[in-house]
């Protein structure tokens, strides 16, 4: 709130986020009473403010000393604008297994958790309601909030990304249908030269299955509320994508052993989690039968 002079006379004025302003009449002592609760309020919440940010120092040194500073600073400060826009998202791939180690209470070994990237999975079903958060500035307007630096680039497996100065890049992928439309709703809603996400057709087992969530923390200590996918599904897709013919063989040599990994993880550190009949329904039984035949020694 404050005072604005017009026509000799004060005005109170409430000020928006959105740049509006809204008269609440002359200066009197009904409007001065309305300014001196309004500031006092203000005062507490600053002083809350700074008391928290505080605790949260405090709390990030110990994270910091306990070596659990884990999850990538790049990628954490992407999920963040990503957050703060109210974009309806799921990170999958390699950073997923930061979220299960924590509910796992475990320190998944390096080079595991190695990636110079984060894929960031959006359902083409709620297409209106990510470009409507989105709004006209696009998805790269809103990565640059955490990095200036992030540049469109084009990749020739995935179409458009997003590349920083330190070559950290964020794939935008979605499910797509099969057989493939010409367009999809992404394309259609977003702008021509913004990061249209990238269809995967075996993307739509994930996004058929519940979220994940866990708390992690990123490598200053900061806590970050990740959400990601059921490691059951997390599971049966990098089984699948790791007998494909058509993957690189390092990549299928990663997706395997990430497989086993979550699979290990269920087996001994997360078996209170109840298993959800929508990962029975989202995949094939032909997937779940042959990665229970590839992982025998695990109840997949």
């Amino acid at each position: 709130m404050h005072w604005k002079h017009i026509g000799g006379r004060d005005y109170l004025y409430r000020g928006f986020s959105h740049g509006k302003n809204h008269s609440l009449g002359p200066r009197s002592s009904e409007t001065e009473a309305i300014k001196a609760a309004f500031d006092e309020k203000k005062a507490a919440h600053k002083a809350r403010e700074a008391s928290l940010k505080t605790q949260l120092q405090t709390h990030a040194a110990y994270v910091r000393a306990n070596r659990l500073h884990r999850f990538p600073v790049t990628a954490a400060r992407v999920i963040r604008a990503l957050q703060h826009q109210r974009i309806p998202f799921r990170v999958i791939g390699t950073n997923a297994l930061y979220a299960y180690e924590s509910r796992a209470g475990v320190l998944i070994e390096p080079e595991h958790l190695a990636t110079a990237d984060v894929d960031v999975l959006m359902d083409a079903r709620q297409g209106v309601r990510i470009a409507t958060q989105v709004g006209p500035e696009g998805l790269l307007s809103v990565l640059r909030r955490s990095d200036r630096t992030f540049q469109r680039l084009t990749d020739a497996t995935f179409g458009f990304c997003a590349v920083n100065d330190t070559g950290y890049r964020v794939d935008f992928i979605t499910q797509g249908a099969s057989p493939p439309l010409e367009m999809n709703d992404f394309e259609r809603l977003l702008q021509a030269d913004d990061l249209t996400p990238v269809t995967i057709e075996s993307l739509k087992w994930l996004v058929a299955t519940p979220r994940f969530d866990a708390i992690v923390f990123d490598e200053r200590g900061m806590p970050l509320r990740l959400a990601t996918v059921d490691p059951r599904a997390f599971v049966l897709h990098k089984w699948y994508v790791s007998q494909r013919a058509d993957r690189e063989p390092a990549k299928r040599h990663r997706d395997e052993a990430q497989a086993r990994l979550v699979a290990n993880l269920l087996h001994h550190e997360l078996r209170d989690l109840p298993m959800p009949g929508a990962v029975l329904r989202a995949f094939p039984h032909l997937v779940r039968q042959q990665a229970g035949a590839g992982m025998d020694e695990f109840d997949v």
